[in-house]
């Protein structure tokens, strides 16, 4: 054993003897040719003594600033009040990021717009689309859903029928709105309702086939995009600002639910459609005016907001009229659930009884 490890110890040696001698070799090798010179830091400007450099100063291509690139920043009306700063402490309400998802949502409104569809469409009329939404508040009533399951069906329904290249018959309006709220449901609800309780709604006129078919169909329209903004959601932040009370904000939620049915208004941007509706509740419950508080979350001035509101209040007046048999919505309202805001007395009709409901010109299909 000791001869072993005295064997390895002379081997050793011997490799770092021939290291040495490789080392001396190279070292020799190297003296016979001319090395480089590193050139240090305080040689660098010796690289740059032949450039000549201008240091005089160029002036500025200053063009004259476009106006119409100016960004639209309206200044604060009311620059002392900050609704989310007050709601700091109520992490539900996201108050760091708040105005910027509504004001995000009033911008991507604008990329679902609504045509007049029913030029198109040979086989559904305004009358027809209005049963339909009659038929669907029912439903949203029978399965408990959220209000905005309720809208966003709407919504999807308008979208398909604005963005379809093709004709939707009369028959299949009913599978339309059974699968707009079942596609809805999913997007918004905790527990869904399944194929079986929408083909029980629709009294078993179609298969689950059918269903999932025509669900693909709307989702593909859609462009698979759910997140669409709609108008609930905008009377629930608007009226939190201003500290609504319970009853003047379902009587808001009356009026704006109520214009569902008619699709004169279907083309009204939804953030303007909820500024209306609870502006004409404040003037039926004779409460404070639109104020600055307002116009600084919903972005509109009383003077745009105004001719809307007095168009829902002719459509308050005259929707006995017109659709005399569609009657959920009232009868739903009129329930001390909530609050019985549909008895509430309108205000005076500034339209004569028989002109036609709808938004003002300005804001009509174009």
């Amino acid at each position: 054993m000791s001869k072993m490890l005295l064997r390895n110890r002379n081997l050793q040696s011997q490799d770092n003897g021939n290291k040495g001698e490789k080392r001396q070799n190279k070292a020799a090798a190297g003296d016979a040719e001319p090395k480089a010179k590193r050139v240090a830091l305080t040689d660098i400007s010796n690289t740059f003594s032949n450039v000549l450099l201008d240091s005089t100063k160029k002036p500025l291509d200053k063009k004259p600033f476009d106006q119409k690139a100016r960004l639209c920043v309206k200044p604060d009306p009311c620059p002392d009040f900050d609704f989310d700063k007050e709601c700091g402490k109520d992490t539900v309400q996201v108050t760091d990021y708040a105005n910027d998802i509504f004001k995000y949502y009033q911008h991507r409104q604008l990329q679902f717009p609504i045509k007049d569809y029913l030029k198109n469409q040979r086989y559904i009329s305004a009358d027809m689309r209005a049963v339909l939404i009659n038929w669907l508040v029912n439903v949203q009533e029978q399965f408990e859903l959220n209000h905005e399951t309720l809208y966003l069906a709407v919504k999807i329904i308008d979208i398909y029928l604005s963005r379809t290249g093709g004709e939707v018959r009369r028959g299949d309006l009913q599978l339309l709105g059974g699968t707009a709220v079942f596609l809805a449901a999913k997007f918004d609800e905790r527990v869904a309702p399944l194929i079986d309780d929408i083909l029980y709604m629709c009294e078993d006129n179609y298969n689950a086939e059918q269903i999932i078919k025509m669900e693909l169909l709307l989702f593909k329209t859609v462009g698979f995009d759910l997140g669409i903004p709609i108008s609930y959601r905008f009377l629930r932040r608007f009226s939190r600002v201003v500290k609504l009370d319970m009853q003047t904000l379902t009587l808001a939620r009356y009026i704006l639910e109520t214009s569902l049915m008619f699709y004169q208004f279907v083309g009204i941007k939804d953030d303007l459609m909820a500024a209306a509706s609870l502006l004409l509740a404040l003037r039926m419950k004779n409460l404070d005016n639109w104020n600055a508080k307002l116009v600084k979350y919903t972005g509109y001035t009383l003077e745009e907001v105004e001719p809307l509101m007095k168009c829902l209040n002719h459509m308050i007046i005259k929707r006995r009229a017109d659709y005399d048999r569609l009657d959920t919505i009232f009868n739903k309202y009129s329930h001390e659930i909530f609050f019985e805001v549909a008895k509430t007395p309108s205000l005076e009709d500034e339209f004569k009884l028989n002109d036609p409901i709808g938004p003002p010109p300005t804001l009509s299909f174009h």
